[in-house]
C-alpha cells in the first residue's frame, strides 16, 4: 500500500476518535513524568552514590536490551492471548519500579529499578503502537496518528526535563512518585482506548499460529527487513546524542550541568514544535529512501559540531541537538508508520515488537559512549559517529529504494 498522495493533516487530526484522544494524553503524561526522572538520572547517581559514569552506562544498556527484548515476546502474548492481560501487568510493573525508588531509594534499588522500568516499558511499546493503530477509523489517518504520538513525546523531552529541574538541583525523591502517577494514566487509557477502539477489548486473534509462525513471516518478508536494518543503523548513531553527550559534559566538568541538560531537551522540543508542525504536510508525502538519507545527512552534521566543541560553547551544542532532532523527525515516524501500516492484521503487536528489536543498534551506546570517552575523549568518539552516517545514509537510500520498487511491483501485479 502507497502512502496517500495528499492528505490534510489539521483535518485528519480534528477528526480522530476519542480512544485515539484518550490513548494520547495517557502517553503524554506517562512521557511527561518519566522525562523529569531520566535526563537527570546520571547525575543524581553521581552526587548520591559517587557512582562511576561507565557504571551507570552499563545499568542503562542492560535495561536497554531487556526493553529490546521485552518488545516482541509481549507483542506476539498479545496477538496470541490479547492486549489487556498484558497490559495491565507492564502497567503495574512500572508503577510499582518508580514507588521502589521513593520508599527504598538505595544505590542498589535505583539501579534495580532501571532494569523493571525497561522491562515495562519495552513490554508496553509494541502493545501502544498497534492500539494506537487500532484507533484510526481510517487509514489516512494512521501517519497522523504516529506523527502527533512523535510529537508529544517530543514535547514531553522538553517540558519534563524543565519541570525535573527543580527536583534534580534540591535532591528531592518525590519525583519518583510523579513517575508513578504518568504510568498509572497510562494504564487507565490503555484500558479506555482498547475497550472503545476497532478491537474492541482484544481478547487475541482466534487460531494465530503463535510466536514461531510471526518470527517466520517477519523474516521472510523483504521490506520489513529493510526497514528493520535501516532503524537499527540510525539508532546506533542518533543513541550518541543522548547519554553518551551526557556522559561527556559530566566529564567536561560543566558548569551548572542540569541547566544545560535541560536546555538540550528544550532545543530538541522547539525544534519539533518548529520545524514539525510547518513540515508536517511534506513529510506525510515524501518518500522514505529520501527522507533516510536527509535524515543523516543532518545527523552527521550535528554530531560533527558535538566533536569540534573543543570550547564547550553550549549555544553550539543546542546547535547541533536541533539538527540531529530534523534527523529524528524525518525518519523515525516515517519508519514506525510504514510497519504499523503494512503489517499483517494478526500479527500487527508482533510485528511491532520485533520491530523495536532494531532499537538494539542503541542499546550497547551508553557503555560503549562512556568506555570511548573515557580512553578516547568525547571528541574523537563523535567526530567517528559523523564520519559512519555518511556511508550508512547511502546504504540504507538505496535498499529503501529497492524495497519501493518491489512494493510497487507486487501492487502492479496484484491489481
Amino acid at each position: 500500500m502507497s502512502v496517500p498522495e495528499k492528505i490534510d493533516p489539521w483535518r485528519v487530526a480534528a477528526g480522530l476518535s476519542g480512544a485515539a484522544k484518550v490513548l494520547l494524553f495517557g502517553t503524554f503524561c506517562a512521557r511527561l513524568f518519566s522525562f523529569m526522572i531520566w535526563p537527570f538520572f546520571a547525575v543524581m547517581m553521581t552526587r548520591k552514590f559517587s557512582t562511576p559514569v561507565t557504571e551507570i552506562g552499563w545499568q542503562f544498556s542492560i535495561a536497554a536490551v531487556i526493553a529490546i527484548f521485552a518488545a516482541p515476546v509481549s507483542g506476539m502474548l498479545a496477538d496470541r492471548f490479547g492486549r489487556v492481560v498484558i497490559m495491565v501487568i507492564a502497567g503495574f510493573v512500572a508503577i510499582i519500579s518508580y514507588l521502589a525508588m521513593y520508599f527504598i531509594g538505595t544505590e542498589q534499588a535505583l539501579l534495580t529499578c532501571i532494569l523493571l522500568s525497561a522491562l515495562a516499558s519495552g513490554s508496553l511499546e509494541p502493545l501502544l503502537r498497534s492500539l494506537l493503530g487500532d484507533c484510526a477509523s481510517r487509514d489516512e489517518e494512521r501517519p497522523v496518528l504516529f506523527h502527533i504520538r512523535y510529537y508529544i513525546i517530543n514535547f514531553s523531552v522538553a517540558a519534563g526535563p524543565l519541570a525535573g529541574m527543580w527536583f534534580a538541583d534540591h535532591g528531592l525523591d518525590g519525583v519518583f512518585l510523579l513517575g508513578a502517577l504518568g504510568n498509572a494514566i497510562l494504564l487507565v487509557s490503555m484500558m479506555v482506548a482498547s475497550a472503545h477502539s476497532r478491537g474492541g477489548c482484544d481478547n487475541g486473534v482466534s487460531g494465530n499460529p503463535g510466536m514461531k509462525a510471526a518470527t517466520v513471516a517477519f523474516l521472510q518478508n523483504r521490506f520489513f527487513l529493510t526497514l528493520f536494518l535501516s532503524n537499527f543503523f540510525l539508532v546506533f548513531l542518533y543513541a550518541h546524542t543522548d547519554e553518551p553527550l551526557t556522559f561527556y559534559l559530566i566529564t567536561q566538568g560543566i558548569e551548572g550541568i542540569t541547566g544545560v541538560i535541560a536546555s538540550i531537551n528544550l532545543t530538541n522540543t522547539l525544534v519539533v514544535l518548529a520545524a514539525h508542525l510547518f513540515l508536517l504536510k511534506w513529510l506525510l508525502m515524501l518518500d522514505e529512501h529520501r527522507a533516510y538519507c536527509l535524515a543523516f545527512f543532518f545527523l552527521a552534521a550535528g554530531l560533527a559540531l558535538i566533536s569540534v566543541n573543543s570550547a564547550n560553547l553550549v549555544w553550539v551544542w543546542l546547535v547541533a541537538i536541533g539538527l540531529a532532532t530534523l534527523a529524528e523527525i524525518i525518519a523515525m515516524p516515517l519508519l514506525a508508520t510504514l510497519i504499523d501500516r503494512e503489517a499483517p492484521k494478526k500479527y500487527r503487536s508482533s510485528y511491532a515488537g520485533l520491530y523495536i528489536m532494531s532499537n538494539l543498534g542503541g542499546a550497547a551506546v551508553p557503555f560503549l559512549g562512556a568506555l570511548v570517552i573515557e580512553k578516547a575523549g568525547g571528541d574523537i568518539l563523535f567526530a567517528a559517529v559523523a564520519c559512519a552516517c555518511l556511508p550508512v545514509g547511502f546504504i540504507g537510500y538505496r535498499l529503501l529504494g529497492k524495497s519501493r520498487s518491489l512494493r510497487k511491483k507486487y501492487a502492479e501485479e496484484a491489481a
